[in-house]
């Protein structure tokens, strides 16, 4: 299935289309740009919750577009932070992180969720399923305690705020513009209005 995705994305993504996409449709330009965190590189960064199933199916595309994308663009995860609940699955993200473990489990955890109906209610649930994968128990609680991680999930909720988003999955590249689904169509057209906006910022640069 991933492959067939892959060889999807690839096609609609070699693709040449004449027209433009327009600020207003097909994406939103933020009345204040939000400082990015990769430097010289263009930022591409994806708004996401691990409960949202639109998150779930357009992670295989978006897997898929990393494959593609170009050297002078760095992607970023961010969990997005609307309320308690949401909070609790941006510390399991970057518990992940700070066990160096998004690689490995961030898509399992997708699965996990959609696929076999793990709910995760409590700390314990989630400390247990990541020690199922022969990480330390000790080492997943340190990591939940962790001052890193208290303050990454802050600054998850401020940006959630700044960015100003009704939804998700959202894109947001370079800090300055933003769209989903809902603007360009589709999670495909999603993904070529990221390259339209990647290209535009290169042409900036």
């Amino acid at each position: 299935m991933k492959k067939i995705l892959f060889v999807l994305f690839v096609a609609f993504s070699s693709f040449v289309f004449a027209q433009d996409y327009e600020a207003g449709i097909d994406y939103v330009v933020l009345d204040k740009p939000v400082k990015t965190t990769t430097g010289d590189k263009i930022e591409v960064r994806e708004l996401f919750w691990y409960y949202c199933s639109h998150c779930y199916h357009l992670e295989p595309l978006m897997n898929a577009w990393l494959k593609t994308k170009p050297d002078h663009v760095e992607f970023v995860r961010q969990p997005a932070v609307y309320s308690q609940r949401w909070l609790n699955e941006a510390i399991f993200y970057f518990v992940l992180e700070e066990l160096d473990l998004v690689e490995k489990l961030h898509e399992p955890l997708f699965n996990a969720i959609h696929v076999q109906k793990k709910q995760f209610n409590s700390r314990q649930s989630f400390i247990d399923w990541v020690a199922s994968f022969g990480v330390e128990t000790g080492k997943v609680e340190k990591a939940f305690n962790a001052f890193s991680v208290r303050i990454k999930v802050n600054k998850s909720k401020l940006n959630t705020l700044k960015y100003k988003i009704n939804g998700v999955p959202t894109v947001i590249v370079n800090g300055k513009y933003l769209t989903d689904a809902t603007h360009a169509g589709s999670h495909i057209d999603m993904l070529k209005v990221i390259d339209f906006l990647i290209k535009k910022e290169s042409k900036l640069e």
